[in-house]
This record gives C-alpha cells, sequence and structure tokens, in this order.
C-alpha cells in the first residue's frame, strides 16, 4: 500500500488469526461479498440478517443448525454464508454437506416471522431502526417495507436462494464442487469467495475473489432478474395521510408535522406519499445538479435528517459533512445516533417538535443543510 505521504507500507499474505475474526468482518462490512462480481450488470448489496442463524430441521422447531450468516440482497433473494478458514481441514466435503442442510430444511421450515425478528433483533444490538436499515439497502425511501418481505418469503419457498462459501484459501476440490453445484441447480445459485488477507503496520487488506460462476452456469439460468414483481398498494393522499397520522399520534404531534409539510413546500420541497402498509410523508427537492430526498415523517411520530439520500449531493458526499449535521441534532435535540446514523436517517421524535421554538432549531438545520446542496459547498 501506498500512502498518501508516499511511504510504501509492505503487506504480507498472512491467516486470519480466528475464523471469528472473518465472521465479524463479512458481519461489519457485507460489500466483502463482491456484490459487483456475482452480478456485474446489477451489483448485489447486502442486509444482514443475523450471525449465527439458526435452521430448524422440523415445522415448528427451534434449530437444528446454526448458520454462520444470513443476508438479503437488494431483490429479496436469500443468501446463506458459511465461513470456515483453510487451517479447517473440514472445509471440502463436509461443509458443503453442512450448506445443503441448511440451504434444504430453510426453503421449507424457516418462518418469515422468525426472520424478521432476527433482522429486528441485528438492529435493535447495533442500535438503528429496522425500518430505516432496510429503506437504506434498497436505496427507495418510498420502499413498500411489507411487500420486501413478501417478496423474501416467495424467492424462499421457490428455492430461489444464493449459497456462499467463504475462505482464505478455496481449494480446488471445493471449487470442483461449487461449479458443478452451480451449473446444476436452478433457480438456487451455489458460489465460493475466497478472501486474502494481507497485514501490515496495523492495517489489514483484503482481497475478494469469487468461484464458482461459469458460462455454462450462466447459460443454463438465464439471465432474468431472481425477484418476484411487487405489487403497488392503493395511493393514499395527503390529507388522508394527516388523518390516520392524527389518529394514531394525537393532535399535538399532526399539528407538528404539518408545520413541518408547510416549511418544506415553502422552500420548493415537493412530498410525495410511500405506498408502503404504513406510509410516509417524504419530501423531494430539487437542485441545480438534480435533486435528493432530505427528510422524511413516517407514522410512527418520527421525522428524519435523511443523510443517506442526500450522499450524492455535494458537500454531502463528505462524510465529515453529513458527521457535522450529526452533531449538531445531537447537540440541539438531545438524541443519541449510532456511527452508522452518518450514513442513515437519524431521526426527532415529533413529541419534541411541538413548540414552536423546536420546531425553528430543526428548521436552522435543515436550511442550512439545502443552503450548501445548493452552493454544493
Amino acid at each position: 500500500m501506498i500512502r498518501d505521504d508516499n511511504t510504501l507500507v509492505e503487506m504480507r499474505s498472512s491467516p486470519f488469526e480466528s475464523e471469528d475474526l472473518l465472521q465479524r468482518l463479512l458481519a461489519n462490512h457485507p460489500s466483502l461479498i463482491a456484490g459487483d462480481a456475482v452480478d456485474p450488470t446489477n451489483p448485489r448489496r447486502w442486509l444482514l440478517i443475523a450471525r449465527e442463524q439458526t435452521v430448524p430441521g422440523e415445522e415448528g422447531g427451534s434449530g437444528r443448525w446454526s448458520l454462520d450468516h444470513l443476508f438479503v440482497d437488494q431483490d429479496g433473494v436469500p443468501t446463506l454464508v458459511e465461513v470456515k478458514r483453510a487451517s479447517d481441514t473440514r472445509g471440502r466435503r463436509e461443509v458443503v454437506a453442512q450448506m445443503l442442510d441448511y440451504a434444504a430444511n430453510g426453503v421449507v421450515y424457516w418462518p418469515l416471522e422468525a426472520i424478521r425478528e432476527r433482522f429486528e433483533r441485528t438492529c435493535a444490538a447495533a442500535e438503528r431502526d429496522a425500518d430505516e436499515a432496510l429503506r437504506e439497502h434498497l436505496g427507495r425511501p418510498e420502499a413498500d417495507l411489507e411487500e420486501f418481505w413478501r417478496v423474501v418469503d416467495v424467492n424462499l419457498r421457490a428455492g430461489r436462494i444464493r449459497m456462499v462459501f467463504v475462505a482464505d484459501v478455496i481449494y480446488p476440490e471445493l471449487k470442483r464442487i461449487v461449479e458443478f453445484l452451480n451449473a446444476q441447480m436452478s433457480p438456487a445459485e451455489v458460489i465460493a469467495l475466497e478472501i486474502k488477507h494481507y497485514a501490515g503496520q496495523g492495517l489489514r487488506t483484503l482481497v475478494p475473489r469469487l468461484i464458482g460462476r461459469t458460462a455454462e452456469a450462466e447459460r443454463r439460468k438465464g439471465t432474468g432478474s431472481t425477484s418476484a414483481k411487487a405489487v403497488p398498494r392503493p395511493a393514499v393522499s395527503y390529507e388522508e395521510w394527516f388523518t390516520l397520522f392524527a389518529e394514531q399520534r394525537g393532535p399535538g404531534e399532526a399539528m407538528a408535522a404539518r408545520a413541518i409539510y408547510d416549511w418544506w413546500v415553502a422552500q420548493g420541497g415537493v412530498y410525495e406519499v410511500t405506498s408502503a402498509q404504513k406510509p410516509s410523508l417524504i419530501v423531494k427537492f430539487v437542485h441545480d445538479r438534480g435533486h435528493c430526498w432530505p427528510s422524511v415523517m413516517r407514522m410512527n411520530g418520527r421525522v428524519t435528517t435523511a443523510l443517506c439520500y442526500v450522499m450524492k449531493s455535494p458537500p454531502f458526499d463528505n462524510v465529515e459533512v453529513r458527521r457535522e449535521v450529526l452533531a449538531t441534532l445531537e447537540e440541539t435535540f438531545g438524541q443519541r445516533y449510532g456511527e452508522r446514523a452518518v450514513d442513515g436517517e437519524p431521526y426527532v421524535p415529533l413529541a419534541l417538535l411541538q413548540e414552536a421554538a423546536a420546531r425553528e432549531k430543526l428548521f436552522a438545520i435543515w436550511q442550512s443543510l439545502i443552503d450548501r446542496i445548493r452552493s454544493g459547498t
């Protein structure tokens, strides 16, 4: 590695200190699963459902096996990941048999409710809101989350899953088995991922390499999308949204929500009602270089500053600039957000915004945000 000051750091190939370390790296950095190599035309994005996801062996079973990781991609395709270091002599036939056990039983006996519950627990442990994390993963603030989970269930029951073997060394025997299975199995996909580990002067370099995608396998599987088609829900008008909101949250929060709506409209924002089971109000803000979605009002009584949806608008493509906004929100409203909120949707409860003075503080933060988006600095 060459540093910014042109000094060279020699990185030496070394084994992972433990299997748990490799598992934690995958959980914390799902992009290591080389989504652009898995699907070059539509790179995959991974959302962690859980580490050590239990797999039942019978209807209503509590869990006979434990899968290292369960992810879903943006099309709701369940992705099963099993990790083995090269030093583990089971890295050949036994790990393949394990994975097939997980897949064969998971597609039949995994209840969707249990998968959603594990995802919510994973988010809670990371101090994240599960719905916000899922919307960030999908990259669509208006996404219908209930429909997404329905697609996950449809894919699972149809066997439309992905099995991924991860190791620091993929031996030829495992490579050949994976290539054979991937060519023969449909609609399931089987791949292996070799992640080389290099270390030097306190730094790590991880180099993933995908194995198992052969031209024959691609020919047999075809090139169509693996996801089920979403069915849009009936649209809700603005007035219907405010009526529903007032019924659920009371007149005080509804008044605050209406004031926030009016403020954004006065700034040139255009609101849209999402088609989710619990619809949200999301504001679209148009500027000289395009548009962004800077704020969302949720039916659960939260109004967000959607940093994840302004990341493509300079200067908020710079993480340090987003971190400044996060710090200001924390200081102003006494909220505490995790580090991941810098790429997420830090929120303020509308219950705290029923007084005009409190709303003015939030409006000042947003005014600074849109002024900087307009200027690009």
